[in-house]
């Protein structure tokens, strides 16, 4: 795991897993729509710290 949550790929996804929970759970189609794209941010944001982190080994010179 990563020292910071902000580059920690699995943090983001497990924020992504809750909001895709809590969208299961809405009966508002543009909530639940919402909450959906909140998932799908968060799994974009999973991916950018991969980058970083994939970035970083590349470079180690390069600090968090």
């Amino acid at each position: 795991m990563a020292k910071v949550p902000i580059n920690d790929p699995k943090h983001w996804r497990d924020r992504a897993e809750e909001a895709r929970m809590v969208a299961d759970e809405m009966d508002d189609p543009d909530a639940k729509r919402k909450m959906l794209r909140i998932a799908d941010d968060y799994e974009e944001l999973a991916k950018r710290a991969e980058r970083r982190l994939r970035d970083r080994t590349r470079n180690p010179d390069v600090s968090e």
